[in-house]
């Protein structure tokens, strides 16, 4: 099975406070991975979450991040590759002014939460955390709490 998408074939939905390219989705996978274009600003993070279906792979093309995966804590900066392993609880907070990054989730599946998040917010801004939490569960994402905050100077 070999894939091409263009541009014009990549749709871009809002995700909570960031925009998310679908770069291949697991329809154009037949299953076997989605891959996502992700930027954010500063202080962006997302709740504390697992995935119950699939292991998510961050790879940092601009910016700064912490990544935190279960009790472990890592900055990560263009060039680095983070492996989130399924139903490991993990969140991230953007520490540069901007980042962009890939994700790649095996397997496929996660577009459709995007999609379905951002329909279920559409016009409406981020989601609320009950509607957050109903979309996730449809889709094998445990929401767990909140997300990072921004480190203190001097941590």
């Amino acid at each position: 099975m070999s894939v091409f998408t263009t541009p014009d074939d990549q749709p871009v939905y809002r995700l909570l406070n960031s925009d998310a390219r679908m770069l291949a989705t697991e329809q154009q996978t037949e299953g076997e991975l989605t891959v996502v274009e992700s930027t954010g600003n500063r202080g962006h993070s997302t709740p504390r979450h697992r995935h119950l279906r699939a292991t998510e792979t961050f790879i940092l093309l601009a910016g700064e991040m912490i990544i935190e995966v279960g009790d472990e804590r890592r900055e990560a900066a263009a060039g680095h590759v983070a492996i989130l392993p399924r139903g490991i609880p993990h969140s991230f907070v953007v520490v540069s002014p901007s980042v962009r990054y890939l994700t790649v989730h095996t397997p496929g599946g996660f577009d459709r939460f995007v999609r379905d998040l951002s329909i279920a917010s559409a016009g409406t801004g981020p989601a609320d955390a009950a509607t957050l939490a109903a979309v996730a569960a449809q889709h094998g994402i445990e929401m767990l709490g909140p997300g990072l905050p921004l480190p203190r100077h001097g941590e």
